[in-house]
């Protein structure tokens, strides 16, 4: 008996095991496939069908979105409907800010949610170029955003995703799957994408990454547990564990932000570096990804070799494997080193 018990709880241990990583790691219905999987259920169930018909959002007197479609299908009971062909707009305080055009999108009117598929979106500001802009896009397998490097000096941003969804809870937009971001001389990668109606502000979540590419130098790579693309302040804050790479170099800290209008990676909090022969620290730093430059201040030292630096700044250049004192000072030579 007491065998027979051990024997059942391990079968229990290992089925509720296997329930879990399903759950975990078993693929998930994105928007695309949930529209196309209603609209079939639609074509059975639906009360009413619509042409030429326009949709919106208001909520308190705030209009937040509107839809328009050629045809359109609605469940009374279920609360959802499915349009094929939609253009519409999105509205943050009340003012037009994202342009898109998707060939099918699903509202459920009972939770207040929107449900894009393969949608191509636009800044408002990019309205009269929109039609020319198309003609150069070709199919990517990722959904591409593109951003201007600096914010409204540029002709604004604009998208082409596989899915996108909006909830009327948080006003959030969310792209799910393979994600590449461009703004600039940066390139993020991630899973997921969320952002405000505007995309002012995004956030890059799951295995997230930037790439800053200068010249013909190797690129700098930084990742983290999340990023936050703040468009309007052409600032990039890496949130969780930043770990920052180029080439055999090593940079970590607690916190890093890109600030892209002076192309540096401010870090703050137990800043370490690791290059080869060279171990420096201080208590924040300035990485000057242009130079390849890493200016520390704080309890700033570094050593190479046998050869021992600590000052109020301490300079590292990565591309000529050399450390540099400013400020006051302080210099251990190894006698090896005096001889020489």
């Amino acid at each position: 008996m007491r065998v027979f018990r051990l024997l059942l709880f391990l079968v229990l241990i290992i089925v509720i095991g296997s329930l879990l990583y399903w759950l975990s790691f078993a693929p998930k219905e994105d928007a695309s496939s949930r529209i196309y999987k209603t609209l079939k259920e639609q074509e059975k169930r639906a009360d009413l069908f619509f042409k030429q018909v326009s949709f919106e959002e208001v909520s308190s007197g705030i209009r937040y979105w509107q839809l328009r479609a050629e045809t359109a299908m609605v469940n009374k009971s279920t609360g959802i409907a499915t349009l094929q062909k939609a253009e519409g707009t999105f509205f943050k305080k009340g003012k037009a800010v994202l342009r898109f055009r998707s060939p099918a999108a699903m509202w459920d009117m009972k939770k207040k949610e929107i449900y894009l598929d393969k949608p191509l979106g636009y800044d408002v500001l990019l309205e009269r170029k929109i039609s020319s802009l198309i003609k150069t896009i070709g199919k990517e397998p990722s959904s591409i955003f593109n951003f201007p490097k600096i914010f409204r000096a540029g002709e604004g941003y604009w998208f082409q995703a596989n899915n996108l969804s909006w909830k009327l809870a948080d006003e959030q937009l969310i792209c799910t799957g393979g994600i590449v971001l461009h703004k600039g001389e940066v390139t993020g990668n991630s899973e997921t994408l969320k952002g405000d109606v505007a995309l002012e502000k995004v956030s890059l979540e799951g295995n997230p990454r930037i790439t800053i590419r200068s010249g013909k130098i190797a690129p700098v790579t930084v990742e983290a547990d999340a990023f936050e693309v703040l468009n309007s302040q052409d600032t990039i804050l890496a949130q969780g564990n930043p770990r920052i790479t180029w080439e055999d170099s090593k940079v970590t800290s607690e916190k890093a932000k890109y600030i892209q209008a002076d192309s540096k990676l401010k870090m703050d909090g137990s800043v370490k570096v690791d290059y080869k022969d060279i171990q420096a620290s201080g208590d924040s730093a300035s990485y000057f990804t242009e130079s390849q430059q890493i200016m520390l201040e704080g309890k700033a030292q570094a050593q190479q070799g046998q050869n021992q630096l600590s000052g109020d700044k301490v300079m590292v250049s990565l591309k000529d494997q050399k450390i540099y004192l400013l400020g006051k000072s302080r210099v251990t030579i190894t006698e090896e080193k005096l001889k020489k």
